[in-house]
């Protein structure tokens, strides 16, 4: 996992730990990159089943969450 996909992976979990959700909108203002360029990183982030997104943003998934605390917990 690169260091950006660890980064969004720790924005998102700080976001949705309590039930909430972190937009794409948040995710462009805590990285300074675009939609454009986080997209690849959060469709790897998808299929390796640790984030969902939903239309209200995106929630760490159960195997995320496993992995932040193992990793950073």
């Amino acid at each position: 996992m690169s260091g950006i996909e660890n980064q969004i992976l720790q924005d998102i979990y700080r976001a949705s730990s309590e039930g909430g959700f972190l937009t794409m909108r948040d995710l462009e203002l805590n990285t300074s990159l675009s939609e454009w360029n986080l997209r690849p990183h959060l469709e790897d982030l998808k299929e390796a089943s640790l984030i969902v997104e939903h239309p209200e943003g995106f929630q760490v998934a159960p195997k995320g969450r496993h992995f932040y605390k193992s990793n950073w917990g």
